[in-house]
């Protein structure tokens, strides 16, 4: 198991790591504000941080941030209106403070003449300059982290479409450097990933080069075709063990998983709800991993005759069920809950009642403020005390080690499987079915249901049809709060179906973010030709610079995913 090694500690060693702060423009976040000489820093150091700020990033927002409510699998109950008015992220400014961390522990490796750490290295590098351009578009990348070497001038911008082809090339790169059987100056405990095995990096590296060529299996077909075929004959995360992941051990914050409540308001944790459109999804196909992620309503809702409710009333509860008078719906505009008619029911101004008997979801964009109210809460509280919806499973709490289920996946054995078996679909590659299952199989084993694959995959809607949205909803679910990955296949295939909510901002999901507003006003230059390069929509009038649901060069010219 890969553990954070103390995070904490490692951060206070080398404070420049980890600058984050949102009013830095890219030029002062590649000053070295500590006084640390890049001459004498060890390269395993720099990287240890940068592994585990873009794992706990990540898991941030695919947990309980934008991610995880723009790929669906949480909705916030509180503070929270859900309506995906997109703004900065919070990916600009993490991911640059890292990245200039990163190119530091690569010259280090480039003058001590260590091909691991090179490799490892631009690896790290080809993972944050995608979530970049994956959420912007153009963005700073050929001098974004040239620092003083620009003499004043701030870093031009990239288009997309270079952006992802130098991330392909670096990581085809260090494919190569991590070729060898063994390296000199590596330091086991610090690689937190790995643990220094570079053929595991190796793999790693191939397999996010797959998963790039296929970002572009929409924009650039011909392209994207060559280099899937190609790169499935080189070596791949093959099994479980090879993932890309980082335990969160507990104990302190910074090893805790997200929004854990252990360490400031414990409402943090109870404010984060299962999104309807993966409860829905997983009580349809019967799916064991709902009673890993959520926990059973605390009170079930029933709406029976009126000689069935205790007391006589419209509403009671009694024995811990709750129940609703059948003849009352109408007089009191409620509506129960259906997948399909929820969001004309909610325009309609009714009020949703769920009788969802174990999980209870919240739906998305379900309220025009403030969602706490939702399945007629009457608590009043915006603390996330709603008894009427399921909670996320204590298990993410983390009042003591999570074990293998609280771990950020960066790169799992099953997204590599359903990579392989879309690549079978679209005629790139072979045995479309074999890597499905496998894909399916890898998922209930690190959730811990592996005893259930046999059943599973013979249920309606799991056995296997030759679809390619069954492939794509699969992983889907198999990338349960890895947010990212989850929204840019929506992003690029349209699958799942995801619909932004009847109080969303605009009537279809966001395409990117948009740029801060410091890079706007100190790049300016720079960044108006970043802009420029959007193409705008009809929903992205609104907007006084860039828009979320402008489109970015990777999504022009194609129908997905709208």
């Amino acid at each position: 198991m890969k553990l954070v090694k103390n995070i904490a500690v490692k951060f206070l060693l080398i404070p420049l790591l980890l600058v984050s702060s949102c009013d830095k423009d890219l030029v002062e976040i590649n000053e070295n504000l500590n006084g640390v000489e890049s001459s004498v820093v060890d390269p395993n150091l720099l990287i240890s941080s940068v592994m585990t700020g873009l794992a706990t990033s990540t898991t941030s927002r695919g947990y309980a941030g934008d991610t995880g409510a723009g790929s669906q699998f949480t909705q916030k109950d509180s503070w929270s209106s859900n309506r995906y008015d997109w703004e900065t992220g919070s990916i600009w400014s993490t991911n640059y403070s890292l990245l200039r961390t990163n190119k530091v522990a690569h010259q280090r490796a480039v003058e001590l003449g260590l091909p691991f750490h090179q490799g490892v290295t631009l690896i790290l590098k080809s993972m944050m300059f995608g979530n970049l351009t994956d959420y912007y578009g153009d963005i700073p990348y050929s001098e974004a982290l040239k620092g003083n070497d620009l003499q004043g001038e701030r870093p031009t911008y990239d288009t997309q479409e270079n952006v992802y082809k130098g991330i392909i090339a670096d990581l085809e790169t260090a494919s190569d450097l991590l070729g060898a059987n063994s390296y000199e100056g590596v330091n086991k405990d610090q690689d937190v990933f790995y643990a220094g095995d570079a053929s595991k990096w190796q793999k790693l590296a191939n397999s996010l080069a797959l998963r790039y060529y296929m970002r572009l299996s929409e924009k650039l077909p011909s392209f994207a075709q060559t280099g899937v075929t190609n790169t499935l004959q080189k070596p791949l995360i093959s099994e479980i063990d090879d993932e890309l992941v980082l335990s969160f051990i507990g104990g302190i914050e910074e090893q805790s998983w997200p929004n854990s409540g252990q360490f400031g308001s414990a409402s943090e944790f109870y404010r984060v709800k299962p999104s309807t459109t993966m409860t829905d999804k997983l009580k349809e196909l019967e799916d064991p991993r709902i009673s890993v992620w959520f926990a059973p309503v605390e009170v079930p809702t029933k709406v029976v005759p009126a000689v069935e409710v205790p007391g006589g009333g419209d509403i009671a509860e009694e024995g811990g069920v709750r129940y609703i008078n059948k003849e009352s719906l109408a007089a009191n505009d409620y509506a129960i809950y259906s997948q399909e008619t929820y969001a004309a029911d909610i325009e309609a101004g009714k009020k949703l009642i769920d009788t969802s008997s174990v999980y209870v979801g919240l739906p998305v964009a379900v309220s025009t403020v403030d969602p706490y109210e939702y399945n007629l809460n009457s608590e009043g509280s915006r603390g996330g005390t709603n008894a009427y919806v399921s909670r996320m499973n204590e298990v993410f709490n983390q009042k003591e080690d999570g074990g293998n289920l609280l771990k950020a996946r960066l790169f799992s054995y099953a997204e590599l499987s359903f990579l392989k078996a879309e690549a079978a679909i679209r005629g790139w590659g072979s045995d479309a079915e074999e890597n499905y299952l496998k894909g399916i199989k890898a998922s209930l084993e690190v959730w811990g249901v592996g005893n259930t694959y046999t059943d599973y995959i013979s249920n309606a809607g799991v056995a296997f049809d030759g679809t390619l949205e069954q492939v794509m909803e699969q992983k889907w679910i198999a990338n349960m709060f890895n947010g990212d990955e989850a929204y840019m296949d929506w992003r690029r295939t349209g699958f799942p179906d995801l619909n932004a909510g009847p109080f969303a901002r605009e009537d279809v999901m966001p395409l990117r973010f948009i740029y801060p507003d410091d890079e706007i006003n100190i790049n300016t230059t720079n960044n108006a030709a970043g802009a420029a390069s959007l193409e705008g929509t009809s929903y992205s009038t609104t907007d006084p610079n860039d828009s979320p649901y402008a489109r970015p060069w990777i999504v022009k010219g194609v129908d997905k995913p709208w």
